[in-house]
């Protein structure tokens, strides 16, 4: 009977280290297959974030010209602006309506601080010209056959000739009153 419980241990153990061979093989097989499958999962998750990669890509390039395409817009958009206040502001110094007001308001207050002063105007002055050629006129008239006997002794000098027409022009600009 010794040797029935000595094979029913053998079998006992021997089963026993078949099953725990039989195990560790599974645990190894297992884990053969775990890494199959991290491989395959891990190629597949690979190329899942590849695309998503790209998408990701596309999406940022197209916000991307988005946001360039806008800037650009509100760069012109402000030269745009920029160009027409300008254009404004030339043509606000330019206007020469607003000038020609400006000449009047200056030339009627020189013309009254002139007359203030008693300066004489244009018209005062063409005034005394007529007069003064109107009498110039008269004593042409009534001398000339003095003056040529004097003359015809003498050399006539170029400096000496005949009084001619006196004009005094006195240049004045535009006058007007508000």
């Amino acid at each position: 009977m010794t040797t029935v419980k000595h094979e029913t241990k053998q079998r006992d153990s021997g089963s026993k280290i078949g099953e725990i061979a039989e195990q560790f093989e599974h645990v190894f097989l297992a884990g053969l297959g775990a890494l199959s499958n991290a491989q395959q999962v891990g190629v597949k998750t690979f190329d899942t974030l590849v695309k998503e990669g790209e998408n990701f890509r596309d999406k940022t390039s197209k916000k991307t010209e988005s946001l360039i395409d806008d800037v650009q817009d509100a760069i012109r958009d402000m030269t745009s602006d920029a160009q027409s206040k300008a254009t404004g502001l030339i043509d606000q110094v330019r206007d020469t309506s607003k000038l020609d007001t400006l000449h009047d308001v200056f030339d009627s207050r020189v013309a009254d601080a002139m007359k203030r002063l008693n300066v004489p105007t244009k018209k005062d002055i063409d005034g005394l010209n007529r007069k003064l050629n109107k009498i110039l006129k008269e004593l042409d008239g009534k001398a000339p056959t003095t003056r040529k006997k004097t003359r015809s002794a003498a050399k006539p000098k170029a400096a000496a000739k005949p009084a001619a027409k006196v004009t005094v022009e006195v240049k004045q600009e535009k006058v007007s009153k508000e």
